[in-house]
């Protein structure tokens, strides 16, 4: 016989919300199991039952959270697959599932690259438009300040207009490089951007994604993010 469990335990074995919690959102209406509202407590479910919460679903693991300075070579996708040099090889020895990235980042791309299975958060982060993020980006020519006025103004891009908050010649390096403040815009997006205004991107490095940076985080190498960092990201997402 499948052991079954209480529905407020299972959210909050999923690190979605405490048990109290679970009961309000039951009663709300929010979850669903195999497509079917359930407003009743005590509800107890199956192994195999597939369990949404305000139509997003909930994993029957905890939740983790992986944060990788990605290496050049390798590539992100959220669009699964199977990839030859694909960052999951990278994390493999820290998760016993597979934990998708949030967002894509190609092979010449680096730095800061974010993995969950929550589900909630992977789909608010990757829409919204609020996450703070830094870029080290080197050109293959030099960025004139006609270039950042432009970019700074907004370029049609994916058509969308898109833009950057700030940007500036990093010191010490050479006119071809700049450091890059945005808010939510994917690598893919950057590289679009910067051929708007003629300017070929060689190399691009995301140094900050919200309040996450690389200090202690060597190349190629991941850590699990702290309670206080997830509270972070959840609340700007």
């Amino acid at each position: 016989m499948e052991k079954t469990i209480r529905l407020n335990k299972f959210l909050s074995n999923a690190g979605l919300c405490s048990r109290r919690e679970a009961d309000t959102f039951i009663k709300m209406g929010l979850v669903q199991i195999n497509g079917k509202t359930i407003t009743e407590m005590g509800y107890q479910i199956q192994p195999t039952d597939e369990v949404k919460y305000d139509g997003a679903r909930v994993q029957q693991s905890p939740p983790v959270y992986l944060l990788l300075n990605k290496p050049k070579g390798f590539v992100a996708t959220s669009q699964g697959g199977k990839i030859n040099k694909s960052v999951q090889e990278l994390i493999r020895s820290g998760v016993s599932s597979k934990v998708p990235p949030v967002g894509d980042m190609g092979r010449p791309m680096t730095g800061l690259l974010l993995f969950t299975n929550d589900e909630n958060i992977r789909k608010k982060l990757n829409n919204s438009k609020k996450i703070p993020m830094v870029y080290q980006v080197l050109l293959d020519q030099a960025v004139t300040k006609e270039m950042m006025d432009k970019l700074k103004s907004g370029q049609r891009v994916f058509e969308e207009i898109q833009k950057v908050d700030a940007i500036s010649h990093i010191s010490g390096k050479t006119r071809n490089e700049v450091g890059v403040e945005v808010h939510s815009l994917s690598p893919a997006v950057m590289v679009k951007l910067f051929a708007a205004v003629g300017a070929k991107v060689i190399q691009m490095d995301r140094v900050v994604y919200g309040g996450l940076t690389k200090k202690d985080l060597a190349r190629g190498t991941w850590r699990k993010l702290s309670a206080k960092e997830i509270g972070f990201l959840k609340m700007m997402s």
